[in-house]
């Protein structure tokens, strides 16, 4: 079973930095046959952690939030609050038989990062496709540099660039 699930593609993260994921993601979908299609969608709100702890005003909009890649029919979108998943999408990779999964998107330091611990965590083999990750916040570098950090803990054989 082939399955990815592209991590935070929406109109408020994307900016000069990442842009450049939408049309290469878009192509390896079209490439690719996915089982499973699975697509993170970052929702903020009033009284949230990135409100109340990092001030952070962004993403509370509709417009926002809306994800940027073209939607394939059969995609499910994960909605969440924070950096990584709900334990409810967990269950839900699971319950579809997801035991290795290809991940992209953006920010590959922060929600990335953060959906590939929990997935390894939970017994589910993360997949990071180097070439389809990047960050909104910096430049390159800092892909790199969080990829050092998921090389050293996912190890080099499950990073794809």
């Amino acid at each position: 079973m082939k399955s990815i699930i592209i991590v935070d593609m929406q109109k408020g993260f994307i900016n000069e930095n990442n842009i450049h994921l939408i049309d290469k993601i878009n192509k390896y979908l079209i490439e690719n046959k996915f089982d499973n299609i699975i697509y993170t969608k970052c929702i903020n709100k009033e009284g949230s952690s990135f409100d109340k702890i990092l001030n952070w005003k962004e993403m509370l909009t509709k417009d926002e939030q809306e994800i940027c890649i073209n939607k394939l029919d059969k995609g499910i979108i994960l909605e969440k609050y924070g950096y990584g998943l709900l334990n409810e999408h967990i269950k839900k990779l699971k319950d579809l038989g997801i035991t290795e999964i290809e991940v992209c998107g953006t920010d590959s330091d922060a929600c990335v990062l953060a959906i590939s611990y929990q997935l390894f965590d939970n017994g589910i083999r993360p997949i990071l496709l180097k070439k389809l990750c990047a960050s909104s916040s910096r430049k390159e570098e800092i892909n790199n540099f969080a990829f050092n950090i998921m090389e050293r803990s996912f190890g080099k054989e499950n990073i794809i660039d």
